[in-house]
């Protein structure tokens, strides 16, 4: 129900004779919006005040309101919204030099502009002269996609290279490089640093060394990440590394780049467009190729036909249960929900994620549409970015704006983009127009500012008032985000029933700038859907967070809330096998009150009285002295040790990053240094060394 995608980006014309390096650059990221807002032919006076001027004069680094977030899993742009976190993490650095941007085309681009642009491409017929360059990408959430097309538009411009995009995605079987001479290839990286979902059966290929000898080619790569997680651009590195090892030679060096730094994406760009014309590379008329297999800019070869994240798998709901005691409807529950799989072959293995597409609350969109001032019956195109319907050949090309805005759409996390087409319209007034300009010198104060609102707050405070249609639905699509799926650790076992899977999900809500705000995915999946009713889901495969294939190593399970879920499926999976044979298994759970939260209590206390499991639980509101997990790991550190060192176990910890995961791996290490007998180094070496060894993982999010 939800885009996996990002819409193509329209082009800015730069005269090259007229504007700096670094506004050439910026120019390229601002088109998609100033195109679009450059064709505002009327607009209206801001005459109301909202709460953006006492923002403006809070001296703190944080204004009042803004809330503290969850992220999703381990690396990447767009993690917060994995696993239903309240925002992203956007990087609003560029936004200063959108600002800036000035000598661009009118032209427009509306939302189906991806689907023109295709078209357009297979129309278009290379000059001989030119030279073809692969342009590969692996993605999750879109950026690597805006990268790749990017690039793709740069090299064009040059009139020097034909570029062919090709997605990871669309070869899983791998790829065919002795035809190429240069590639050139973004990808992100997601979990704890593993491939893209769609990408991840390429990148195995690659890291294989599949490839065969490419000493031939030359490559570089963009490697995308977040610095907040342990291993930051992993994917792409590897990348890297397995086309050196394979004998290719770098154009330019790997580019790693934090969350949205488009300025180091523009960077590698120019670099690499810099160091290309001295590799010599031959011209399609030099190797002989045929100018008609070159026509394309964009791959013709087809996407391989599976269900995943951009063709989800309409699943029944079979169940769907509170486990929490809840007094009120303002109570937060956590809900276990089941799907019935059928016969789409979808499998799974205990660590991986459920993928599920949710809609935005019909409420949030009536208020989007209500301050924009725009019709929700209004007919506008089907963004390319959104998935494959199932049953359906061919998507409609058409539908309605509400639809739209539902199904496709972030109506949460605006981007400073917005802002962007924002500052243009006609009749803003000189304070809207000085707020702004705020916020253009200081991407610390744009970044609190955007953090705690919906793109509709945005609306109120800086669209011209009365709030009527002074925006188009084609200006404001242009500027919003897809709308993502969200990561779920599956709490069954396969085992159990191949053909069904159990994911356990808590509800968000929280209040922001005086508003109640929601979960997108947790209240779709506690409020908007029912027994019987299907959803779209998918499965994101996690090797990094694995049960050990020797069955009789014992294992230590910390996870506390929402973190139990991986562990139900481990401790169900290894029942199912065979327990006689199995080694100890160790759970550490935390909630609030033993009667009010205790997720799957009566379950863990069954399996603890049959010895199944060793149970060690922290009820942290249950007594005066609060109590976490990372105490019971203190009060167990003899059995932690010797489960660890003597009998070769593995160390699992699944939920909070931003102080559970931290605190737990701060004890562990003082277990580790008090039973070394040595310093705090000897204690990190060996945390190291098990982490090597593949038994110290973590699926965490902030």
């Amino acid at each position: 129900m939800i885009p996996v995608g990002f819409l193509k980006k329209a082009q800015l014309e730069v005269p090259t004779s007229q504007a700096p390096s670094w506004l050439k650059w910026a120019a390229l990221g601002a088109a998609p919006v100033v195109a679009a807002y450059l064709l505002r032919t009327r607009g209206k006076k801001d005459d109301y005040e909202t709460d953006f001027d006492s923002f403006l004069v809070t001296k703190g680094s944080t204004p009042t309101g803004v809330v503290t977030s969850k992220k999703g899993p381990e690396s990447g742009p767009f993690e917060g919204f994995l696993k239903d976190s309240d925002e992203d993490q956007r990087d609003p650095a560029v936004f200063s030099t959108f600002l800036k941007s000035s000598h661009v085309n009118t032209k427009v681009a509306a939302p189906d502009v991806a689907h023109s642009a295709q078209l357009t491409a297979q129309k278009e017929r290379p000059d001989p002269s030119m030279v073809k360059i692969l342009v590969l990408y692996g993605t999750e959430y879109g950026f690597s996609k805006e990268i790749a097309e990017r690039l793709a538009s740069s090299l064009k411009e040059t009139k020097q290279y034909w570029p062919t995009v090709v997605d990871m995605a669309t070869r899983p079987e791998g790829y065919d490089f002795s035809k190429e001479q240069a590639a050139l290839v973004a990808c992100s990286t997601q979990g704890d640093g593993v491939p893209p979902t769609e990408a991840r059966d390429f990148c195995e290929w690659l890291f294989a060394g599949k490839a065969g000898d490419l000493s031939h080619l030359h490559y570089s790569v963009c490697a995308l990440g977040d610095k907040s997680y342990t291993h930051f651009c992993k994917c792409g590195i590897s990348i890297d590394e397995s086309f050196s090892k394979s004998g290719a030679k770098r154009v330019a060096a790997r580019q790693d780049v934090n969350k949205e730094d488009w300025r180091a994406v523009n960077e590698w760009i120019k670099t690499v467009l810099t160091g290309l014309p001295s590799l010599g590379l031959k011209t399609i008329e030099q190797l002989g190729g045929m100018i008609d297999e070159l026509s394309s800019s964009v791959d013709s070869a087809p996407a391989v036909k599976r269900w995943g994240k951009s063709r989800p798998y309409p699943a029944k709901v079979t169940a769907l249960e509170g486990l929490c005691a809840v007094t009120n409807a303002e109570d937060k529950n956590t809900f276990r929900v089941e799907f019935d799989l059928g016969d789409s072959g979808l499998a799974y293995l205990p660590g991986d994620a459920l993928g599920i597409y949710p809609t935005n609350p019909i409420k949030v969109v009536d208020e989007l549409l209500s301050v924009s001032g725009l019709t929700g019956s209004c007919i506008v195109p089907v963004p390319n970015h959104h998935y494959e319907e199932p049953g359906m050949e061919d998507r409609p090309l058409k539908m309605t704006l509400t639809e739209a805005l539902m199904k496709c759409y972030d109506l949460r996390s605006p981007k400073p983009d917005m802002l962007t087409m924002l500052a243009s319209l006609k009749g803003q007034s000189h304070e809207t127009l000085a707020k702004l300009k705020v916020l253009q010198e200081d991407n610390k104060a744009l970044e609190a500012y955007l953090a705690p609102r919906h793109v509709a707050d945005v609306l109120k405070e800086l669209v011209p008032a009365p709030a009527v249609a002074v925006l188009t639905a084609t200006e404001l699509l242009a500027v919003l985000r897809p709308l993502q799926p969200r990561l779920y650790s599956i709490s069954s076992s396969p085992l159990e029933n191949p053909k069904a899977v159990q994911a356990t999900i808590a509800e968000v809500k929280y209040q922001s700038l005086g508003s109640d705000r929601i979960g997108v995915c947790s209240t779709y999946v506690s409020e908007r859907i029912a027994l019987g009713d299907t959803a779209l889901v998918f499965m994101s495969k996690n090797p990094d967070f694995r049960l050990p294939q020797d069955r009789s190593r014992p294992i230590i399970m910390v996870g506390p809330g929402t973190g139990l879920a991986p562990f139900r499926s481990f401790i169900k999976q290894r029942l199912l096998e065979d327990s006689s044979k199995g080694g100890q298994m160790v759970l550490l759970f935390g909630c609030r009150r033993s009667d009010q939260d205790y997720l799957y209590g009566s379950q863990l206390e069954a399996w603890s009285q049959s010895g199944s499991i060793t149970l060690l639980t922290a009820f942290s509101r249950q007594q005066a002295e609060k109590v976490y997990v990372q105490q019971r790991l203190r009060e167990n550190a003899d059995l932690v040790w010797r489960l660890l060192h003597e009998e070769h176990g593995h160390f699992y910890v699944c939920g909070d990053a931003s102080s559970m995961a931290g605190a737990v791996e701060a004890e562990l290490l003082k277990i580790f240094q008090s039973k070394l007998g040595e310093d705090a180094s000897a204690a990190d070496e060996y945390l190291k060394k098990i982490s090597q060894e593949e038994r110290y993982q973590r699926d965490v999010w902030y």
